[in-house]
């Protein structure tokens, strides 16, 4: 019988561990979401950032930062096909957020 040293007990462990971490932790990293479930405006993260599925439902006065033409599609935070009709976002993650949608964490896209 083959004795095993520590070190490859160790390997294996780790090895192991890796595979079982390994799905769960390239679909957090994937930018998108990982199903087609789209944020509900209702939840409390969303009324928290005052979250809409269409920038014409925004209440200027209870959120006097939003501008025309401000959109998820034109966030910094949006993530994947930005021309889809629903995508991912960074302050919803599992979440998908409308194209034409709004929230207060919107921030002008780079370049």
């Amino acid at each position: 019988m083959k004795s095993c040293s520590r070190r490859d007990l160790f390997k294996i462990a780790g090895a192991g561990s890796l595979a079982l971490l390994l799905p769960a932790v390239s679909r957090m990293s994937s930018g998108t979401a990982w199903a087609d479930d789209r944020l509900d405006p209702d939840s409390a993260q969303a009324k928290a950032l005052g979250y809409v599925h269409h920038y014409s439902e925004v209440d200027p006065e209870r959120w006097p930062r939003f501008e025309e033409g401000q959109i998820c599609a034109n966030c910094q935070l949006a993530q994947g096909d930005l021309s889809a009709d629903w995508m991912g976002c960074s302050i919803f993650p599992g979440k998908k957020v409308a194209h034409d949608g709004w929230c207060n964490a919107w921030v002008r896209k780079q370049g």
